[in-house]
Formats: C-alpha cells, sequence, structure tokens
C-alpha cells in the first residue's frame, strides 16, 4: 500500500475521516494517515493486540518494518490534537476525560464509531 496520501484516505470509511477531523487531527503529521488505516483495521477485528499485530500491520501498509515509528507517529498526532482540541468536541468521545487518551482508547472509539 505504498500509494499517496490521497490513495490512503480513498480506503478509509467516511466516518473516520469526519472524526478525525472534528478532532482536529492535523493531517500533515504521518501518524494522521496511520490513524486512518488502524482504526479501519481494527474496527475489521477488535480482537488484534495492538503491539503485536495492529501496529505491524500498519508498518507493513506504510513500507516499515518498526510497529514503534507507528506507535510514535499515532501518540504524537493524538497528543497534537488534545493539545489544540475543542473541549466540547472531546466530551463528545472521551466524557469526563482531563488528559489525552491512550492510542488504544482513542483507535478503539473510533473504530466504534463506524458500526
Amino acid at each position: 500500500m505504498n500509494g499517496t496520501l490521497t490513495t490512503i484516505l480513498a480506503a478509509v470509511p467516511d466516518q473516520v475521516l469526519y472524526d478525525l477531523r472534528r478532532l482536529n487531527v492535523p493531517m500533515h503529521l504521518s501518524g494522521y494517515s496511520q490513524l486512518c488505516i488502524a482504526i479501519s483495521n481494527f474496527a475489521n477485528d477488535i480482537t488484534q493486540l495492538m503491539c503485536g499485530e495492529l501496529y505491524p500491520a500498519v508498518a507493513k501498509a506504510f513500507g516499515h518494518m518498526d510497529w514503534r515509528a507507528v506507535e510514535f507517529s499515532i501518540r504524537r498526532a493524538i497528543l497534537s490534537a488534545w493539545k489544540h482540541r475543542d473541549p466540547e468536541v472531546w466530551s463528545e468521545y472521551f466524557p469526563g476525560s482531563t488528559k489525552a487518551p491512550s492510542n488504544k482508547l482513542f483507535i478503539a472509539t473510533l473504530a466504534q464509531r463506524i458500526k
């Protein structure tokens, strides 16, 4: 899947793109496109282990071998969005949260919204 961002996003459910836009996840960060794939993949199989299955699959889709780079990029995108968040919007997705969600919580929450 070594393609452009446009090619990658074409296969992502509209709900994922909508949610990432609402949560102000910056599109220019590599974690954005990696989140798109991770959320879509996780929605198809919620039993996946993040480090053992999901991150390696996303890394492979982007031509990487190191899943830790994917984990870091996703975390960076989430933290950037959290830093520039609209509290009302974020409380719709993560009620009562006083800190940035973990990668797993973020991915699982958005994956659940696809169904």
